[in-house]
């Protein structure tokens, strides 16, 4: 007989036999967890609980406008199957954090001052995060560690609330309005092969700022 077949009272006797199993099993494996990815985890246990509450995924509105420009549908947010997606955005979003350059790194990258560095990371012609201990660099804008040509042109079209998950699918993924011989390539590509600087940065506007 299957737990669907029990009884109301059994079925919930075995619920919550289940729920206390899980429980313990999720305490054995926090006992585990050390150093950094106690962080994470407790953003995403947070994340498990609100979602728990609310019911709904906690995202912003420009969050929500931009994920429906990549196919995610309201509904889909509002998914129980949404909620992986959720801890798999924020973990994605910790590991570019920690794959940033700091202003001394991207200043050495690029032979000026960091003085300099964070006057393009005000102006936006950067793509930098600001933190408690200063601007976070996300490699992912340096292709072969280096700045590619136009880039600060293509850096100000993207604002600085915007996800970067988002903003790097955007950069690395064929857009519609940038065709090199036929064929549909990425922002990035397209200034590594000398395309101009403010169609890519159209592009990525298109992409990231407007609403669908």
């Amino acid at each position: 007989m299957s737990i669907a077949q029990l009884p109301d009272r059994a079925r919930r006797s075995a619920g919550a036999a289940k729920d206390r199993g899980a429980r313990d099993r999720i305490r054995a494996l926090a006992g585990r967890i050390e150093g950094a990815h106690l962080t994470v985890v407790e953003e995403m246990l947070e994340a498990v609980v609100a979602h728990q509450q609310a019911g709904v995924r906690g995202l912003t509105t420009p969050e929500v406008d931009a994920l429906a420009r990549f196919g995610v549908s309201e509904s889909d947010l509002q998914a129980p199957t949404a909620l992986p997606a959720t801890a798999r955005g924020r973990l994605w979003e910790q590991e570019i954090a920690a794959h940033s350059f700091s202003v001394a790194e991207t200043a050495a990258l690029l032979g000026v001052t960091p003085a300099r560095v964070r006057q393009r990371c005000a102006a936006g012609t950067l793509v930098a995060q600001r933190r408690s201990d200063g601007w976070h660099l996300p490699r992912f804008q340096f292709p072969e560690d280096r700045e590619v040509r136009g880039w600060a042109t293509v850096a100000q079209s993207v604002q600085r609330s915007t996800p970067m998950i988002l903003v790097e699918r955007v950069l690395t993924s064929p857009a519609p309005q940038l065709l090199v011989e036929g064929e549909e390539v990425s922002p990035f590509e397209w200034l590594g092969r000398g395309g101009d600087p403010a169609i890519a940065a159209a592009a990525v506007d298109d992409a990231l700022n407007r609403l669908p």
